[in-house]
């Protein structure tokens, strides 16, 4: 408001402000405050004395005329917006000045309308203002009846103006007008002629109950007194109503809304009206329920996969809303299989089915019962060679036809099934009426290749004609196939994964493998789609080579990716054989160690060396051949042969005897078996302690112990084919009675009498012959014996 740099006339102002001091204005200004939109006026200013005087627009110095020494006139044109004048001396602080407003006349009130508010309320009027004026407005309602009356009228919101006047006696007519005015104009609304009985709007109605059956519900309202006319609306869907009226009478106490569906929630909106000819309809009143369910009457929609080890995928549809009619609870599946019935409850639409063949029986359950059954009979689906057509439609539904059958192979209907191609996903499928042999599969996916089948069901059995390759639009692969390979002598193998589907571009139409040698001369050799491998053959021993595998669709090639660099050598040919020798000669270097460890142990030692005596041949020396034999030809009766044991408590100069007889070779019939088991025993057979104590069997020589040596009991023997025991130098010494452990090896022992014990790695050598067997040496020291049982 002050003009900039008139800092110290402002200081001063707010200090007579501050301190109270009276400040009297300079000037006054002469203008009116509001003002028609866009008018030019004239302000004057009139000052009380002579000064510098200055005059502003909204803080924008301003050009005058003088009037006079005191007066100045400002002429102001087209004015549009509420703007400040402002007055003033230049060396006064105290300035005059007034805000003028332009603006417009008030409008001709419109639609005015009057209700009364139920049969004994006050009456509404309601009108439109029109026009904002931008200035001071007011509004008065007036109503003539015995005589006219004023009443003031608020806002509704903008633009909506009302007033109420109350109702007394039996003044039943009315006339009604607006009248509005301001600064620059006043109007007044066409005059509005009612009665009551015209205007009367009943109270909104109050539904205190509403109760739903399957298929109809049943509204209570609270009360209907002197109501003639209902009208009630619902909705299933939004912005979906259906209106039903009803004429009320005095014992009407509810309206039934009929033909509802079950399980379905429906709106309801009901307003009613005194007469046919007295007042206006209430306003709505809105409130919700939902019917009860009923038993699904709608079969399931149910197909099936075949899978492996004679088993079916079934999946079937979920029911809609209006054909499940109520809240679906669980699935029955039925099972019939060579008269067995197994059911099973579901609460997922799948299930693996394992029989061959078998009939299926599936229907849906709510709280109310069950629907109908499908009967589905699960067996393989014999092929037929019908050729199917498809067109594109658009970039999401393709048109399938297919060939009719014979005459005499009647089809119920078809099914037409379909499904991505390498996605583990359950099928889509859609039935088609038996006259038709055309329909449209929609909901594909652009770059995406499909197949399926359209299977001819009959009463007799089932048939289908394979489709595939089934694509709305296609893109180039976005991915190339992963090859590996394998070197052999003179070609290598190729083989790759599969492309995942969401980046094949739609139907791939063949493979294309690359090879460049190291001069970048590339081969490329085109494979079909449905191969994923592939040889070359004729590689040069020596070359580096670069492999790659791109995909094709009709739109295009996959990307250069995954390159594979290999070279052909003999060690890269060699390389799969001898990584297969490296572990097998592993295995068995292990093998033979832990066997040598095991064979450190006496126990062990004993069982292989058992062993190794069944592995020897029995080869049993003549002792007539022998020169001890023929010396002793000539003596008859007892010998004595000293044999010397290896023992701590003994010496060699007093050796432990032993008595042996030798009998005369007698002559046997050669088909005769001769016995041949004898058995040596030592002198001192109590003395434990002795190292070596064990039996040595012999075929030649009869061993006496110290008590046994009367002649009857050699004569007996003689004269006897009875098995005697001899000293053979083949056989097992070993120590004494140690425990009872070892006497159980005794008869295995003598499986093995004669036999020598084996030289082994981990064993030294039990007797030292010399080389040559004979009888001469029978003075035997057993101290370097180990202990071969």
């Amino acid at each position: 408001m002050f003009p900039e740099g008139n800092v110290w006339s402002t200081f001063m102002l707010i200090l007579l402000l501050a301190t109270g001091a009276p400040a009297e204005k300079i000037c006054s200004v002469l203008s009116n405050h509001e003002v028609h939109m866009g008018s030019s006026f004239h302000i004057y200013c009139i000052f009380k004395k002579e000064c510098n005087r200055l005059i502003y627009q909204d803080e924008v110095s301003l050009n005058y005329r003088s009037f006079n020494s005191t007066v100045v006139i400002m002429h102001i044109v087209n004015l549009t917006r509420t703007t400040t004048f402002t007055c003033k001396c230049r060396n006064e602080p105290e300035p005059c000045g007034t805000d003028i407003v332009p603006g417009y006349p008030p409008a001709v009130p419109q639609n005015l309308t009057c209700i009364q508010e139920g049969e004994f309320g006050k009456v509404n009027c309601t009108w439109e203002t029109g026009w904002e004026t931008h200035v001071k407005t007011t509004s008065h309602l007036w109503v003539q009846g015995a005589s006219p009356v004023r009443y003031e009228s608020v806002a509704v919101h903008d633009g909506i103006r009302s007033a109420l006047f109350p109702v007394s006696g039996t003044q039943s007519d009315f006339s009604a007008w607006v009248h509005a005015n301001n600064s620059l104009g006043s109007a007044n609304s066409t005059v509005l002629i009612f009665s009551l009985h015209e205007i009367v709007k009943p109270l909104s109605p109050k539904i205190t109950k509403v109760e739903c059956f399957s298929r109809q519900c049943q509204l209570y309202p609270d009360n209907t007194q002197n109501i003639q006319l209902v009208e009630i609306r619902y909705e299933e869907q939004q912005d979906s109503w259906n209106t039903v009226s009803f004429n009320n009478t005095q014992s009407t106490r509810s309206w039934s809304i009929t033909s509802l569906n079950p399980y379905h929630t429906y709106t309801f909106e009901v307003r009613w009206k005194l007469g046919p000819t007295r007042g206006l309809w209430s306003e709505w009143t809105r409130i919700k329920n939902k019917t009860d369910e009923e038993a699904p009457v709608t079969m399931l929609d149910a197909w099936y996969i075949e899978e492996p080890s004679k088993s079916f995928q079934l999946f079937w549809r979920e029911l809609n809303k209006s054909e499940a009619r109520g809240k679906i609870q669980q699935y029955i599946v039925t099972v019939v299989e060579k008269g067995t019935h197994n059911t099973t409850a579901l609460l997922e639409n799948k299930i693996i089915v394992s029989c061959f063949p078998c009939n299926v029986s599936i229907s849906a359950m709510n709280s109310k019962g069950q629907s109908p059954p499908r009967l589905i009979q699960l067996k393989p689906i014999a092929l037929v060679p019908y050729k199917v057509s498809h067109t594109r439609v658009n970039n999401h539904t393709v048109a399938l036809t297919w060939p009719r059958p014979g005459r005499a192979d009647a089809v119920t209907e078809f099914l037409i099934e379909w499904f991505p191609v390498g996605r583990k996903q359950p099928p889509q499928w859609t039935r088609v009426e038996r006259h038709l042999n055309t329909a449209n599969i929609t909901g594909l996916q652009p770059a995406e290749c499909y197949e399926g089948a359209v299977v001819y069901l009959h009463s007799s059995g089932t048939k289908k004609a394979i489709f595939n390759r089934i694509s709305t639009w296609q893109t180039a692969p976005q991915q190339s196939p992963v090859p590996s390979v394998v070197v052999k002598s003179e070609s290598v193998e190729v083989k790759w994964s599969e492309i995942p589907p969401n980046k094949r571009g739609g139907c791939l139409d063949h493979y294309t493998v690359y090879l460049k040698d190291s001069a970048n001369k590339i081969q490329n050799f085109s494979v079909p789609y449905t191969q994923r491998e592939f040889t070359i053959s004729g590689l040069m021993l020596g070359h580096k080579y670069t492999l790659w595998v791109s995909a094709w669709t009709t739109a295009g090639e996959s990307p250069v990716e995954h390159e594979q660099l290999f070279k052909h050598t003999r060690e890269t040919l060699d390389a799969k054989p001898l990584a297969q020798l490296i572990p097998v000669g592993s295995a068995i270097f292990l093998t033979c160690l832990c066997l040598l460890c095991l064979c450190q142990f006496s126990s062990v030692q004993r069982r292989i060396s058992r062993c190794c005596h069944c592995l020897m041949p029995s080869i049993v020396p003549d002792p007539a051949n022998s020169k001890w034999a023929k010396e002793c030809t000539r003596e008859k009766g007892e010998m004595k042969l000293q044999l010397h044991l290896s023992d701590s408590s003994m010496s060699e100069e007093e050796p432990n005897t032993v008595e042996v007889e030798e009998f005369p070779q007698e002559k046997l019939p050669e088909d005769e078996p001769v016995s041949t088991e004898e058995t040596l025993h030592p002198v001192n057979p109590q003395d434990e302690s002795a190292p070596y104590q064990h039996n040595i069997t012999s075929s030649y020589l009869k061993s006496f112990s110290n008590e046994s040596s009367s002649s009857d009991a050699t004569q007996a023997s003689r004269s006897t084919d009875i098995t005697v025991d001899y000293i053979s130098t083949h056989g097992v010494m070993s120590g004494g009675e140690e425990d009872d452990d070892e006497d159980d090896g005794d008869e295995e022992h003598e499986a093995f009498d004669f036999f020598p014990c084996p030289k082994s790695p981990f064993l030294e050598p039990l007797i030292t012959i010399g080389g040559k067997l004979t009888l001469d040496s029978v003075k035997i020291d057993c101290s370097d014996f180990l202990d071969c049982a």
